[in-house]
């Protein structure tokens, strides 16, 4: 007789299993890599953007002249419309803005400027594919000044880009003359991919306020 335990067959595998040899295994999954995925995203979103954005936008011909106690500014936005993304940004029927932001100060050398005011100016453009136009609003610190509609491009472009404010700021008492104005734009075309805004700014422009030449009076 066989010894006890000697010759005896294991109990049958049930059906479906591994052996107990691969059972014991690990198998080993890798996780995606969600960190690599983003900052290939981002990387990419960021370069969109750097390839969309305007050659080189800046504030130009900025003049501030003051009279009665007020001081009135104006001034353009160049290089915008140069390479024609805009006008594709434009015409995307996503709503294209400009915000221009204007400051007076008075100019304190070797030490900290002292502000008085600033204000907000924003244009803001939608391109209607039905009728083949464009509305634009024209605000003031959030508030709508005008309402106007453009079919020429030209035109549409001028109102964009210059901007004319007599008056703008009351300085009361004040000097004109130790005062500066500065004014930089951002421009904002829509959203990237619908979830990233795709907004490019200027830098800074300054300017000395000056006192507004006296109208001559035709001799009686």
């Amino acid at each position: 007789m066989a010894p006890n335990g000697a010759g005896r067959a294991g109990p049958p595998e049930a059906p479906g299993r591994l052996p107990r040899s691969d059972a014991t295994s690990r198998i080993v999954v890798k996780k995606p890599q969600v960190r690599t995925l983003l900052v290939g995203l981002v990387s990419f979103c960021f370069a969109a953007v750097l390839m969309a954005a305007p050659a080189n936008p800046q504030i130009q011909n900025l003049t501030a002249t003051a009279s009665g106690g007020k001081v009135g500014v104006r001034f353009m936005l160049t290089g915008v419309f140069t390479d024609g993304e805009m006008i594709e940004a434009l015409q995307s029927g996503l709503p294209t803005s400009f915000t221009y932001e204007v400051e007076i100060f008075r100019d304190r050398p070797n030490w900290f400027d002292d502000d008085i005011a600033a204000a907000r100016i924003e244009v803001i453009c939608t391109f209607n594919s039905v009728t083949r136009e464009y509305l634009l609003n024209y605000r003031r610190d959030r508030r709508l000044v005008r309402s106007e509609t453009f079919t020429d491009l030209a035109a549409l472009e001028r109102a964009m880009t210059s901007i004319e404010e007599p008056g703008f700021f009351d300085i009361g008492g004040r000097k004109p003359y130790k005062l500066k104005v500065r004014v930089k734009a951002d421009l904002m075309r829509g959203w990237l991919m619908y979830v990233i805004p795709w907004e490019v700014s200027t830098k800074w422009r300054e300017a000395r306020v000056h006192v507004a030449e006296p109208v001559a009076r035709p001799a009686s």
